[in-house]
């Protein structure tokens, strides 16, 4: 698991060796983030999901589990679970992006890896209401 909190963060994660999709993801967004007048890092994380990684991982980074509804409590798979992100996108190379919005400014971005030893609800999750 990667978690990038600020722009420092950000521009370190691309000098790393990742995987080519994944640097390409992340250049993507880094730039969206800092295009025009405005620099929006301060206002976002992204936290990298790979294979190995758990559901406390990431509740342990973010505060919340993509798998639980934050106001029932409804868990995926329950028919009565309701997706409570904002944005749910799979991009080639085998990645999600679920984009999870907090009142008008704040915003985490998980890039999920889509790959043998991820987590299997989640990725069940994705695969179920990936636009």
């Amino acid at each position: 698991m990667i978690h990038l909190l600020d722009r420092a963060g950000m521009e370190r994660a691309l000098t790393l060796s990742l995987e080519p999709d994944l640097h390409a993801l992340l250049k993507v967004h880094i730039d969206h983030l800092t295009a025009g007048d405005h620099d929006l890092t301060d206002w976002t994380e992204i936290l990298i999901v790979q294979p190995g990684d758990t559901e406390a991982d990431i509740v342990r980074h973010v505060g919340f589990s993509p798998l639980v509804e934050p106001i029932d409590g409804i868990r995926f798979p329950d028919p009565q679970f309701q997706p409570h992100w904002d944005w749910l996108a799979q991009h080639d190379g085998g990645w999600f992006e679920m984009t999870c919005t907090f009142g008008s400014t704040f915003a985490y971005v998980l890039l999920i890896q889509d790959a043998e030893g991820g987590l299997p609800s989640l990725l069940a999750m994705c695969r179920q209401y990936v636009d």
